[in-house]
Parts: structure tokens; C-alpha cells; sequence
């Protein structure tokens, strides 16, 4: 009875049936979503090749009807030379959206706007391959994402769990203090929905790019994406533009990405990492 007197527009909007509960009415793909729900993982390279880092980042996204600020951090620490485990999350995500995207998404708080904790990513990584001559490295990445983040009711987080597993290729070509790298990644994600019909989104993961540094400057170009089995809106297609600056045992970032109809964002960011041994 609360349901139907405090949502009474949304109700009558998207034609409740009285008795199923909201989540079968939501859209868990990320084309539905905010830029943070389901996000396709970032390729696995090292940033002149620290051992460990912590990273903490502001990120702004803008599409059509969404306007989006979010907050994140990571830690990354290697055990050894072959294994390295991370952690990553969007501590707080403010947004605000227009009504047609709201009721696209089938968001439920009127207004359309408020703030977000979204999910806790953990990784493991495993190098598998060390590279030789024209042979590259091959890192196996094992990922899981949890159900911590909120506001599933607005489409900022899917209040479900998922898992990936890929392959990342590296290699790099050194000449005095230049370095480029090659590097790509080839895998497997999926996450749950709420779907009586599918339970779980499987996806085919994958991405591309090339990286030139120097001991002091460096910048970074890459294709990254996912693509899933339910239609449109679940074939992310991230294009990401970053530079760097090295500060003695600190990093400072600035990253450009842009996204196709399954991801429909511009987004900026401003990084800084601290390194330690």
C-alpha cells in the first residue's frame, strides 16, 4: 500500500502489476544505466613500472540528460614479481538526471538526482609469461565485482554481483629513455540481473591500445569494451585518452574517455597516484 501512495506516479507511468517488485522492471545494462553501474574493466598495464600504488580520482561524465561527479580510489600491491592483487571502488557519486532519462531508466525517485556509494572491485593478477624478445608478457587477470553499491532504484548501481577473467598482452619497446608499449586484453565478464528469463549477462571482453612514456611525461591511447547477449544497450565501447606526469614518487593523470550508445558519456578525470616500494 506504501508502494502504491509513494510512487503512485511511477506506478501508473511504467504500469505496475500490484505485485512484482520494482527490480523486474529495471534494466540491468550498462547502455540504462549511470556511468559507474557496470563499468568495462581497464586494461592491465604497469605505470613505469611501480611495484605498488595508492590512486585516488575525480571523475565528471556528461551525456545527454545526465550529468554525473563521482569519486574513487585503488590500491595496488604486488606480493611478488608475479602476482599482484587490487582493489577499487566510487566512494560517492552525485547525479542528476533530466526526466525523460529517468523514466528511460525507469528511475524511481522523482526529482532525479541525489548521491551514490557504488561497488568494491577486487583483482588478482598472475603473470603468467615473461616477455622475450618479440614473445610479449601475458597476465592473467581473475576479478569480481560485489552488490556494495546503492540507488539501484535509480540506475547508479545494479545491486548485483560479477565476475571477469582475461588475458592482457604487453610489450614494450625501450630506446634510451623512451618507452613505448603494445598492449591488449582478451576475456570473459558477466554480471546478474534481475531477468526472469536471463539470470546472468555473459559478455565477450576485449581492448586495444598503445602507451609512450618517458622517465618524467608519458601518455596513453586504448579501445576497450564488452559485448553482451541481451541487445542494444549491453555493448560498451569505450575510447580513452590519458596523460601523465611524474613527480618524484608521485603520479598526476588526466584522462579523456568518450562512449558509444551502450555507454553514452564524455567524462573527464583528474588522478593522482603515490607510489611506494
Amino acid at each position: 500500500m506504501a508502494q502504491s501512495t509513494d510512487f503512485q506516479w511511477w506506478n501508473e507511468r511504467h504500469g505496475w502489476d500490484g505485485i512484482s517488485p520494482y527490480e523486474k522492471y529495471m534494466h540491468i545494462e550498462p547502455g540504462r544505466m549511470g556511468p559507474n553501474a557496470l563499468p568495462v574493466p581497464d586494461l592491465v598495464f604497469f605505470v613505469w613500472d611501480s611495484l605498488n600504488y595508492l590512486k585516488g580520482n575525480v571523475q565528471t561524465y556528461f551525456a545527454p540528460g545526465d550529468f554525473t561527479f563521482s569519486g574513487g580510489w585503488q590500491v595496488y600491491y604486488q606480493a611478488d614479481r608475479r602476482v599482484a592483487i587490487s582493489a577499487h571502488m566510487v566512494y560517492a557519486e552525485f547525479f542528476k538526471t533530466s526526466e525523460s532519462v529517468r523514466d528511460f531508466r525507469v528511475a524511481r525517485t522523482f526529482d532525479a538526482r541525489g548521491w551514490a556509494v557504488g561497488d568494491l572491485y577486487v583483482e588478482t593478477h598472475w603473470l603468467m609469461v615473461r616477455s622475450r624478445r618479440w614473445i610479449p608478457e601475458v597476465i592473467l587477470r581473475s576479478g569480481i565485482k560485489t552488490a556494495s553499491g546503492n540507488r539501484l532504484e535509480d540506475a547508479r548501481f545494479s545491486d548485483t554481483p560479477g565476475y571477469y577473467f582475461d588475458l592482457n598482452f604487453r610489450k614494450v619497446f625501450k630506446k634510451n629513455f623512451i618507452v613505448h608499449q603494445w598492449y591488449s586484453m582478451m576475456g570473459f565478464y558477466a554480471y546478474q540481473t534481475y531477468r526472469v528469463d536471463y539470470k546472468q549477462n555473459d559478455a565477450l571482453l576485449y581492448g586495444v591500445g598503445w602507451r609512450f612514456q618517458t622517465r618524467t611525461i608519458g601518455l596513453d591511447t586504448h579501445l576497450r569494451g564488452y559485448a553482451g547477449y541481451f541487445g542494444k544497450y549491453d555493448k560498451p565501447l569505450i575510447f580513452s585518452f590519458s596523460f601523465f606526469r611524474q613527480l618524484e614518487s608521485y603520479l598526476l593523470s588526466v584522462r579523456f574517455q568518450r562512449g558509444n550508445h551502450s555507454w553514452p558519456f564524455w567524462s573527464a578525470e583528474l588522478g593522482f597516484v603515490y607510489r611506494f616500494f
